[in-house]
């Protein structure tokens, strides 16, 4: 009867020419891709066992561990396919894609669609943080710049007035000392500011392993 059919030599479900070792290996491949099957489903062996049709899980066992490595009963490998829900393709070890049906054909392809979808966001996004972040490290020199340089311009009016006692005395003189002191300030402030943006940064995405505006 075809239910009582097995892979076994001679079977036209092995290529002619097959040696013994090929399919015992094709055996252990279907017990591996049966327990496989059946852990994906969550399905204890002695569950599996009555849904395939055995009274105990010892057969069901056997088939697992590839201990007859002479036949595997044909019949059950198409229950099981239907009771893990998964394709012969993959019991017999042709495929790695265990889902099966127009449905999960369906899913596997939104997924692919949603999975796309988001990696090309994340991508833009990525893109658009770069140019921020070096937008940000450009300013951020253009400040340590300006700290030097008034910071140089301060430290040369000190020397001037000291050589030039009567410098404050001239006109405008007392302008210029507060402009240049002015512009000190107004670097090292910027200077605060641009500290204290790179740590709120820091502090907003702590985990983030993407590229961030707080290096």
């Amino acid at each position: 009867m075809a239910n009582n059919r097995t892979v076994k030599l001679g079977d036209p479900a092995i290529p002619v020419g097959s040696s013994r070792t090929e399919q015992a290996a094709v055996v252990r491949t279907i017990g591996s891709r049966f327990r496989e099957a059946r852990e994906l489903c969550n399905m204890s062996q002695n569950v599996a066992a009555k849904r395939l049709g055995y009274s105990n899980s010892s057969k069901l066992s056997k088939v697992e561990l590839a201990t007859d490595t002479n036949s595997v009963p044909l019949w059950l490998i198409v229950r099981a396919a239907a009771v893990y829900e998964v394709s012969i393709d993959f019991l017999f070890g042709i495929t790695d894609d265990w889902e099966s049906g127009s449905r999960m054909t369906q899913e596997r392809q939104t997924s692919a669609w949603l999975f796309d979808t988001w990696d090309k966001a994340r991508r833009r996004d990525m893109e658009a943080l770069r140019k921020l972040h070096d937008k940000v490290a450009a300013i951020e020199e253009a400040i340590a710049q300006m700290v030097v340089a008034t910071g140089e311009a301060g430290t040369a009016l000190e020397r001037f007035v000291e050589l030039n006692p009567a410098f404050e005395d001239m006109k405008a003189g007392s302008r210029l000392t507060g402009a240049i002191e002015r512009s000190v300030d107004a670097a090292n402030n910027a200077k605060a500011k641009m500290k204290r943006f790179r740590i709120d940064c820091t502090v907003a995405a702590p985990d983030t392993t993407q590229l961030s505006l707080s290096i």
